[in-house]
């Protein structure tokens, strides 16, 4: 495993390697990544990006189970803290069930949970690494009610064009917010 930048020519090497499209769009925009190769094909591939320091895993499905995605993430957060970080967040999809036990064996908590639109579901989850991280974690914690989430649901429908900046995430890779879907689906967790 290694951290690299995540240049044009790891981009490029993560496309033909097969990492999903979404997954490609949050690379592009990290601000680094920690790789795992197998005779020169990277086969999974983690990164952090954006204000909220947002992660990500993916590894290819032949090497699922293997406990690959373990090692990226454990990477990735003694990467984040030498580098300074306050915090990690993440969006997990919650019928991911790997990928929320990956999460929670790394003592993630769940923040709240955003139903975003028609069939995307995202828990907000963060893994506090000080002071500065826990006041964060506060502060996500209070998009937990209906008045907070619909404040939240007019600012994504608001900056959607700033996510790249916020959330590390391309906004022409995600549909955009519908806040009448989001006020109607809320979920307190």
């Amino acid at each position: 495993m290694r951290i690299v930048k995540a240049d044009s020519e790891i981009i490029k090497r993560l496309e033909k390697n097969g990492i999903s499209k979404e997954m490609l769009s949050f690379f592009q925009t990290s601000k680094w990544l920690v790789i795992a190769e197998q005779n020169d094909e990277i086969v999974g591939a983690a990164g952090v990006g954006g204000i909220f320091n947002l992660a990500g895993v993916e590894i290819q499905e032949k090497y699922y189970g293997k406990g690959l995605g373990a090692l990226l993430q454990r990477k990735l957060i003694q990467e984040s803290k030498e580098r300074g970080y306050s915090f990690n967040t993440v969006m997990i999809n919650p019928k991911n069930e790997s990928s929320v036990k990956l999460h929670n064996s790394f003592g993630f908590l769940k923040c709240f949970r955003i139903n975003y639109s028609v069939g995307m579901i995202q828990d907000v989850g963060i893994l506090a690494f000080n002071w500065k991280g826990r006041l964060v974690e506060k502060f996500l914690k209070n998009f937990n009610n209906k008045i907070n989430m619909i404040f939240l649901a007019c600012l994504l429908k608001m900056l959607k064009s700033l996510f790249p900046f916020i959330i590390n995430l391309n906004e022409k890779d995600i549909p955009t917010p519908s806040i009448k879907w989001i006020i109607k689906n809320f979920e307190k967790i």
